[in-house]
């Protein structure tokens, strides 16, 4: 199949990809599994085990845009050009040598003594804010400054520093992915980031904790650059915040709705957090770029083309998942990808479990959990990500 034909099959299906870019990814999984769409010059990939398999494939590399969106005008297109180039300095989006010298560069942060603190601070957090909580107030009062409780310890960060960083982080996040790129979300991001280059200039500038402090001092001989180390903030908030509390909030549906006889903390906590985030996968997509010409199902994939690894799909690939919408503890079938694979893997993966469970134990401790009715997430998300905006009390609770 050639690339007009694969484009056309791909213009038949009918659901509007940015209205409902899961179903979109499910549709795509299941009637091709690899396509290419002629509007972004992307191959698509959604099948688990083409995804699993190119994750840590060495003849992909990390993103890099090569094109931007149509029709913007000159001032828009140093706008989108400035605010991508910056996100593809983020450790995630970064190749070897600069990638794994940025790994390097964290791993300080996530020593056993480093993440017992945090996970005591989390726990704490919990601790204080439950006894009077109500369900529908579970969400935003305890689960959230949990978190940030948790992330502010490992960041040596106020609350108040904290929720600038944070806010930075997520509009410049929102500026999504090229397929729905939207002119006035990147002014905004733009301006999010000069924002944040400064609050990572003041931190470097007056380093405490072991983030900054590692960071000024590679600044200082050269290491990394301010941008990079901008970066490293924006990766790190925007990755633990957020796509956590999602799966935390999937967590409490599953054992406060239908599914809750499939939730035993007692039993199996580990496996109701890997089954949260399987279902949650809050960043849908892993973007690559094609190293050289590679062939791939009967496609010829063209060195540089951009290539989509869709998480999303590929954990909802019903053939390595029975039952993929179903919120199972026990499944054995296959590893899910959340965090992708490879070189690229979320570096903080272990330590998301860890929370979750943490969490969840200290939140089944307190007793909050006890005869709560049923809650329902509100989800907000767009073409590359979902998070949870809230959590609420069904309404046939």
């Amino acid at each position: 199949m050639d690339n007009v034909t694969a484009q056309t099959a791909v213009a038949q299906i009918p659901t509007d990809r940015e209205a409902e870019p899961v179903k979109w990814f499910d549709e795509l999984r299941e009637s091709h599994g690899v396509h290419w769409d002629e509007s972004t010059n992307t191959w698509y990939v959604t099948r688990y085990d083409d995804v699993y398999d190119l994750l840590p494939d060495p003849r992909l590399g990390a993103q890099v845009e090569t094109y931007c969106p149509p029709s913007l005008t000159e001032e828009q297109e140093n706008t989108y050009w400035r605010v991508t180039e910056f996100i593809d300095r983020w450790p995630v989006f970064s190749d070897p040598p600069r990638h794994t010298g940025m790994r390097r560069l964290l791993l300080p942060l996530f020593t056993p003594a480093a993440v017992r603190r945090m996970i005591a601070a989390m726990t704490d957090s919990v601790a204080a804010t439950s006894p009077a909580v109500t369900p529908d107030r579970l969400f935003a009062d305890v689960v959230r400054p949990a978190l940030a409780a948790g992330l502010g310890d490992l960041l040596d960060e106020e609350p108040d520093g904290l929720a600038q960083l944070a806010d930075c982080a997520t509009r410049i996040l929102a500026v999504g992915p090229i397929e729905t790129y939207d002119p006035a979300i990147g002014r905004l991001a733009e301006e999010a980031l000069d924002e944040l280059t400064a609050l990572v200039a003041q931190r470097c500038t007056t380093p405490r904790g072991v983030l900054a402090s590692a960071l000024s001092r590679a600044l200082t001989d050269g290491t990394l650059d301010l941008l990079d180390a901008t970066a490293i903030y924006a990766q790190l908030v925007s990755g633990a915040l957020e796509p956590t509390a999602a799966a935390v909030a999937r967590l409490l549906e599953a054992l406060t709705g239908p599914e809750s006889a499939a939730v035993d903390l007692e039993e199996d906590v580990d496996g109701a957090v890997d089954e949260a985030l399987r279902l949650v996968t809050p960043f849908h997509l892993a973007t690559r770029r094609a190293l050289s010409e590679m062939p791939l199902h009967g496609h010829t994939v063209r060195a540089e083309s951009r290539v989509v690894l869709v998480l999303v799909a590929a954990n909802r690939d019903p053939r390595r998942f029975a039952d993929p919408e179903t919120f199972r503890a026990d499944r054995t079938e296959a590893r899910h990808v959340a965090f992708g694979r490879g070189r690229h893997a979320c570096l903080a993966a272990g330590l998301t479990r860890q929370v979750m469970r943490e969490m969840m134990l200290q939140l089944a401790e307190t007793g909050v959990l006890e005869g709560l009715p049923r809650l329902t997430a509100v989800w907000k998300g767009d073409f590359g990500a979902r998070f949870a905006d809230d959590l609420v009390v069904a309404r046939d609770a």
